[in-house]
């Protein structure tokens, strides 16, 4: 396990949920937005019968630390899809060798 995210209703606007990621273990001290974490709350939320099968929703994400987002879940046929906008903050290369 490299972190933890939590959870819980949020009422303005669109999102159904609010999520905090957080993972000092591999330097993000909390991720602004985080994919793999809404993933693990969308399973999480579907086993213990807060949403159904064939439920989207948009969660917000990033508020606390200013840089606000948000991620639209959608489940079909017991597979959790995760969308969104990005913007590219880096661009390089890696090379090997």
């Amino acid at each position: 396990m490299t972190g933890v995210s939590v959870f819980g209703r949020h009422d303005d606007g669109d999102a159904k949920i609010e999520v905090r990621s957080f993972a000092p273990s591999s330097g993000a001290t909390e991720d602004p937005v985080c994919g793999s974490g809404n993933g693990a709350i969308a399973v999480y939320r579907l086993l213990r019968d807060q949403i159904a099968e064939g439920a989207t929703y948009t969660a917000a994400q990033g508020q606390c630390v200013g840089r606000s987002g948000q991620i639209f879940v959608k489940i079909d046929a017991a597979r959790v899809y995760i969308g969104g906008q990005a913007v590219t903050t880096v661009h390089g290369h890696i090379q090997a060798g």
